[in-house]
């Protein structure tokens, strides 16, 4: 009996092979980096020209009692979901859409609103609590650069004018008070005028000195009075005026910085067309090997 023949030895696996195959098949490997090339850019450049952005960065602001002496805690600014909420509403969504001239059944998808205490990054996470948020209001889509800028500037004030309804009724009071200490101020300084001009003349009569210190007596009085109550109107303007600008400045809410609208480029342009091109090329080397090996593969009668 014969002896079993020893199994024989795997093919080896040359890669210069290989390698020679892909180069005999170069122009396949060109047209497919071409390809994913142009394929990369004309996407960048139409996402480019039909993309816009605008953000908007309201202060929400941190309103104090009425009288100043502390910070209001339960209001609809302490928790910033409230105004996330207010933001994305169909009725601020349908005037922003009709200030912009978008359809509001397409922007809504469109609008993204964050806290600055925001945890994550999807629209309309927020914790609650830490002072008063930041609202970052940021519209992009499928429109020109001041149709999204109109938009979001829209969302921003509509929530501004929400967050400001006490404090707006605030200031209105306390600026009302403002203009009344002034006049009763310009007031008693015209008594201060004409009291010191009727005892100059006073003085300068030729009235005796009983009857100049008789009519004089009124007059100091008045100037006593006047002094005084100058001095209190004054304390209260200047606290009064120094409360209103608190109340403008750092209770109400406001804009940060309003929206511009920018069109949206790829920024990594350059890294997605190497992406692009080494992709190519992986697929351009597999399909000159198949073309190769389908093309030496022998044919049936």
């Amino acid at each position: 009996m014969s002896a079993p023949l020893p199994p024989q030895p795997a093919g080896e696996v040359r890669v210069t092979e290989y390698f020679r195959r892909a180069v005999r098949r170069w122009y396949v490997v060109v047209l497919a980096v071409v390809a994913a090339v142009a394929i990369v850019f004309l996407h960048g450049v139409s996402g480019a020209t039909k993309q816009s952005s605008a953000m908007a960065s309201v202060y929400l602001g941190q309103p104090f009692t009425p009288g100043g002496a502390s910070v209001l805690t339960s209001t609809p600014l302490s928790n910033p979901n409230i105004s996330i909420q207010y933001v994305t509403a169909p009725q601020q969504i349908a005037r922003a859409a009709d200030a912009a001239g978008i359809d509001h059944r397409s922007l809504r998808k469109h609008v993204s609103v964050l806290s600055a205490s925001a945890s994550g990054t999807g629209s309309g996470k927020a914790s609650a609590g830490g002072g008063p948020p930041t609202i970052t209001i940021t519209v992009e889509g499928p429109w020109a650069r001041t149709k999204v800028q109109t938009a979001a500037n829209s969302l921003a004030e509509s929530l501004i004018s929400y967050a400001n309804r006490y404090t707006d009724l605030k200031a209105r009071l306390i600026a009302e008070r403002v203009k009344n200490e002034k006049a009763e101020l310009a007031t008693l300084v015209e008594v201060q005028k004409r009291a010191h001009a009727n005892l100059a003349a006073i003085d300068a009569s030729n009235a005796a000195p009983l009857d100049k210190v008789a009519a004089s007596s009124p007059l100091v009085s008045d100037l006593t009075t006047a002094a005084t109550q100058i001095g209190t109107l004054t304390l209260n303007l200047t606290n009064d005026e120094v409360t209103l600008g608190a109340t403008r400045d750092i209770e109400s809410a406001q804009f940060i910085s309003r929206a511009t609208g920018r069109k949206v480029s790829a920024a990594t342009r350059r890294s997605s067309l190497l992406i692009a091109a080494m992709v190519g090329l992986i697929v351009g080397v597999g399909l000159a090997l198949a073309w190769e090996a389908l093309s030496a593969r022998p044919r049936r009668a």
